[in-house]
């Protein structure tokens, strides 16, 4: 009996002592939702750099985050670099603002995304040529890398393949865009250089001087770039860009964030 006795109340206890912990972990495991929960921003990135955390790491989390609200306008990348972020985790971060990782944006959803020319998603595109043939152009990501020149590091943007699957022989394409800003500054038309030996495209958008500063990063460089002609259509959230002039054969792309490629053959 007193056996019987003793095991009810040891099972009382432990039920208590259960209810307890509980009481206790609740809290935290709140505060542990609600911070997961929370967007990554700069400064979280910065504080992980500062803390020694290795590039990988800090990509992984950038990668891993469900929501990020990164700041990378041309002195917030100053910033970052000058906090000793690296250029690998800076490419990570513009990759990922882009809609790029866990919380990318696909589909229609894209083409209404919020923020400059429909970010994160980018714009929604569609290739049109003169002999009446439509097709609607995907965005792709590339990986960054960097070229010592002298004074500076200029910054490049690979492409995977020689050549992009979206072909025309219409030497003056149009592209009817939907974008919540105007095109011009924020979309570009760009000539993409191929390398055989590395079976890639490059895009080549800014450079930084070794003892700091940095110069037109995020932006094709003006070699690349392909003036264009635009004109607003239908409720001025829609555009139609066209060459100014025609384009040689080669390698081409819409270019806001991510790329929208497509090739001009003879």
């Amino acid at each position: 009996m007193k056996s019987r006795y003793a095991r009810i109340a040891m099972a009382g206890l432990l039920l208590a002592l259960g209810m307890a912990s509980v009481q206790l972990l609740t809290p935290s495991t709140a505060y542990a939702q609600s911070s997961s929960s929370a967007a990554m921003t700069n400064a979280d990135v910065v504080k992980l750099a500062k803390l020694g955390f290795g590039s990988e790491i800090i990509k992984e989390k950038i990668n891993g985050a469900s929501t990020v609200n990164f700041k990378l306008d041309v002195d917030d990348l100053v910033k970052l670099k000058n906090a000793g972020v690296s250029q690998d985790v800076i490419s990570a971060m513009l990759k990922r603002a882009d809609g790029g990782g866990a919380a990318s944006t696909s589909g229609s959803a894209m083409a209404s995304a919020s923020g400059p020319a429909g970010y994160p998603g980018g714009p929604d595109v569609t290739l049109v040529t003169k002999d009446g043939g439509s097709v609607h152009l995907r965005s792709i990501s590339g990986t960054m890398s960097t070229t010592n020149a002298v004074v500076t590091v200029l910054m490049h943007e690979n492409y995977p393949g020689m050549a992009a699957a979206v072909r025309t022989h219409d030497p003056r394409p149009s592209f009817i865009v939907n974008s919540t800003v105007q095109p011009k500054g924020s979309i570009y038309i760009v000539s993409l250089d191929v390398d055989k030996g590395d079976q890639d495209r490059s895009l080549k958008l800014g450079n930084a001087r070794f003892w700091g500063g940095m110069k037109n990063v995020g932006a094709p460089d003006k070699d690349n770039q392909v003036a264009y002609d635009v004109v607003s259509m239908g409720n001025g959230n829609q555009w139609k860009l066209t060459p100014s002039n025609d384009l040689k054969p080669g390698e081409y792309g819409l270019f806001s964030g991510g790329l929208y490629d497509f090739g001009v053959d003879p």
